[in-house]
């Protein structure tokens, strides 16, 4: 069996209006901290038997965003950086890579590259139909050509980082739209803004004008951040002055050798943006699913929960079981 990412932030009752306190509920997760403290300790283990085993591994449920009432907000991790959300009737998926693999796509739409370690919450099949696809950039563990390929439909719309638009071409959808850092886009009652966080994104060497996003995504007075690829910088706080972030979803892998924290946020750092921005809940990403770097698998999240300290029940992070 494969382990299966899902973390749920589900909003039970509509934003109440400014002034008012807005209600968060949590399901699936630990709120006491020593849970919290087993559940990362039994997830490292179970990591690290996987790279010395080579078995897989699955939550013991699957993601159901479409239940969820308009009214709600519902926030599940797919494994790596992909993330789906019901966000009021409407359904956002950001950064797919469902695949076994990554890495360059061959003809018959198959990858070669490293395997993943953590299967995915959804296969696409699962997914059912797409309102909004938002792409943070072109790096192919957020820029997947077979899942992609496997999504593409004339309804529904897709965002991108500048200087990423070519990428799509052969692709099907209702709309490709390019949206640069300070820029805003209105999709049915949705904000969907561009956020400059600090990340390389050329897809090749050469392809150096390619650009990372950061996304806030709001309505109704709820806001999520989607960090995406950065490293730590406090451009971030400064552009989300002001703003309540009810979840905040960062990256808290690929940081060693520390060379990579140009690009990456180590769990401190991402602890750091966590506080900075004041977030009410916070989904670790970019974890535990592929080996792109030298920390071993099993350590960014004990590490972000002792970055967390006395906060770390802020922190949402998926329960797992193997068979």
């Amino acid at each position: 069996m494969k382990p299966t990412a899902q973390n749920n932030v589900v909003y039970d009752k509509p934003p109440l209006k400014a002034g008012n306190k807005r209600i968060i509920n949590t399901k699936g997760v630990f709120r006491d901290n020593s849970l919290l403290t087993l559940s990362s300790i039994c997830l490292g283990l179970m990591l690290l038997n996987r790279i010395i085993s080579r078995k897989k591994f699955e939550l013991p449920k699957k993601p159901r965003p479409y239940t969820c009432s308009i009214n709600g907000v519902t926030v599940s991790w797919l494994g790596h950086a992909s993330i789906l959300i019901n966000f009021f009737g409407k359904v956002i998926l950001i950064d797919p890579v469902l695949e076994s693999r990554l890495g360059v796509t061959l003809p018959g739409n198959l990858n070669i590259g490293p395997k993943r370690y953590l299967a995915p919450a959804l296969t696409v099949n699962e997914l059912g139909p797409v309102d909004l696809l938002l792409m943070s950039h072109g790096h192919v563990d957020h820029f997947d050509y077979p899942t992609l390929r496997k999504l593409q439909s004339i309804n529904t719309t897709a965002i991108t980082a500048k200087n990423t638009c070519f990428l799509w071409d052969g692709l099907v959808y209702q709309d490709v739209r390019e949206i640069w850092w300070g820029e805003a886009l209105n999709i049915d009652g949705i904000t969907i803004k561009a956020i400059q966080g600090r990340h390389r994104a050329a897809r090749l060497p050469w392809l150096t004008d390619m650009t990372a996003n950061s996304y806030l995504i709001s309505y109704g007075g709820v806001n999520i951040f989607f960090a995406g690829d950065t490293g730590y910088t406090p451009i971030i706080r400064e552009q989300l002055r002001g703003i309540p972030v009810d979840i905040l979803i960062v990256g808290i892998a690929n940081y060693l050798p520390t060379s990579l924290q140009k690009d990456h946020c180590s769990p401190e750092q991402a602890w750091q943006i966590a506080k900075e921005i004041g977030a009410a809940r916070i989904i670790p990403m970019h974890w535990g699913t592929f080996k792109l770097s030298e920390e071993p698998m099993e350590e960014p999240l004990p590490r972000f929960l002792h970055a967390a300290g006395s906060e770390r029940g802020r922190i949402i992070i998926p329960i797992i079981e193997r068979e």
